[in-house]
């Protein structure tokens, strides 16, 4: 009868465990398979009607730029390289290289007939772990084109992500200025840097 006790808690005691772990792969697998990082900040001033001054800061020790676009919207474009999911959960996360920002038109016969203009911008590591890659390329699932659009709209913060697919953006109301706190370039400038 002791035995049975003790046979039966140490099975308890390892399914427990069994358990324990499960959730937490589980768990792990579900942060990694959507992990973003946040790869571009940007904002817009007005200088004309469908013309603005785009205030951007993409990527880690990146520059802060400033850009005259046309259009109601703005567009920014990336070569993508996305890993396999199980690379993903092992801890490496897709690659990208920022190339092009760019006003756009909601209208399809303005876009066609008004004024535009786009930029390089060059930004990310996709090329050269592209380069890298080329020997171990049982870890890409695929490489392409991402793109990311959205009205342009004063007074509002907008973020570019990168996912494990993609680029997405979010847009938040742009922070008050107060006193003599730093402005939003400076703000662009710390996020950039890290501090």
């Amino acid at each position: 009868m002791f035995r049975w006790i003790k046979v039966s808690f140490l099975l308890v005691v390892i399914l427990s465990f069994a358990l324990v772990a499960s959730m937490g792969l589980t768990i792990l697998t579900y942060v990694r398979l959507t992990a973003e990082e946040p790869i571009a900040k940007m904002y817009f001033e007005p200088l004309d009607e469908d013309l603005f001054e785009a205030h951007l800061a993409a990527g880690v020790g990146g520059d802060v730029g400033i850009f005259e676009i046309y259009g109601d919207q703005w567009r920014i474009d990336a070569e993508f390289i996305k890993l396999k999911p199980w690379v993903n959960v092992m801890g490496m996360d897709a690659r990208y290289k920022l190339v092009r920002f760019e006003g756009r038109y909601r209208d399809i016969d303005d876009e066609n007939t008004r004024p535009k203009m786009a930029y390089d911008l060059g930004q990310g590591d996709a090329l050269d772990l592209m380069n890298y890659l080329a020997e171990w390329n049982f870890l890409v699932d695929a490489e392409y084109g991402s793109s990311t659009f959205t009205d342009i709209r004063q007074y509002t913060l907008y973020t570019v992500y990168r996912t494990q697919s993609g680029i997405i953006v979010r847009s938040e109301p742009m922070p008050d200025p107060v006193g003599d706190e730093p402005g939003m370039v400076d703000q662009l400038q710390s996020w950039i840097s890290g501090k």
